[in-house]
């Protein structure tokens, strides 16, 4: 398993090398000034794998949105716990909010159904910002807090933070940084997950790979995201 995800990693860094970027317009479509809104679609993939022994998968997602214009809908989704015990549907939707010269702000809301052998029928509400900061032309940053709001007893509250991290691109096809990840709930304290990353860029996609540290270790996550527009 150890060796699969090391040539998986390699792959994507470097196999797609001579395929040219992802234009901006493309990897972040803007809102149309126009009547006319095209459709674009974004397909997300994203798994975890512990770096220490057993080396068992630690989730797993899979997304389809569509945008039309500044609206995000329909948005779905499965995620899991790597091996499909502990399984969560969503859907939703939302818009972008704001466009500025240093900040874009997108909100959706998900609702979501939990599922699987060990479900105890767990839902609730995610209420989802992400808000891209501009610094500088190279140097932006990605902030995605969002809390967990219970539709049943089986959920309770929770905070948490999916992703705060800053990057600075170093040609039009690479980017690295480093983050933080983590949250509270009602029945536990802070839980701290700090990462690095690098991101390559590429007409088949965008590939970022996270080296993260987890309670009892680390781990390394994978996260493609595809977008593609409609005739």
């Amino acid at each position: 398993m150890k060796r699969h995800l090391g040539f998986l990693i390699l792959t994507i860094l470097f196999g797609a090398r001579n395929l040219p970027a992802q234009s901006q317009s493309e990897s972040q479509p803007q809102s149309q000034s126009n009547n006319h809104h095209p459709v674009v679609n974004i397909y997300v993939l994203r798994t975890a794998e512990q770096l220490q022994s057993p080396h068992v998968v630690t989730y797993r997602v899979a997304e389809w949105e569509q945008m039309r214009g500044r609206w995000i809908f329909p948005d779905v989704a499965y995620y899991d716990s790597g091996y499909g015990k502990d399984q969560l549907w969503l859907a939703g939707g939302g818009a972008d909010v704001l466009h500025s010269k240093h900040l874009d702000w997108e909100q959706e809301l998900y609702i979501l159904q939990e599922t699987g052998p060990e479900s105890t029928n767990k839902r609730f509400v995610w209420l989802w910002p992400v808000l891209d900061f501009r610094f500088r032309p190279r140097l932006t940053a990605q902030v995605v807090p969002y809390p967990t709001l219970p539709l049943n007893r089986a959920q309770g509250w929770a905070f948490d933070i999916d992703r705060a991290k800053i990057e600075w691109a170093a040609t039009s096809h690479w980017k690295t940084g480093a983050g933080y990840a983590g949250g509270v709930t009602a029945s536990s304290s802070c839980q701290p997950r700090p990462f690095l990353t690098v991101t390559r860029a590429t007409r088949a996609g965008s590939f970022e790979v996270w080296v993260q540290h987890i309670s009892g270790g680390a781990q390394v996550q994978l996260r493609y995201t595809l977008v593609r527009g409609e005739n």
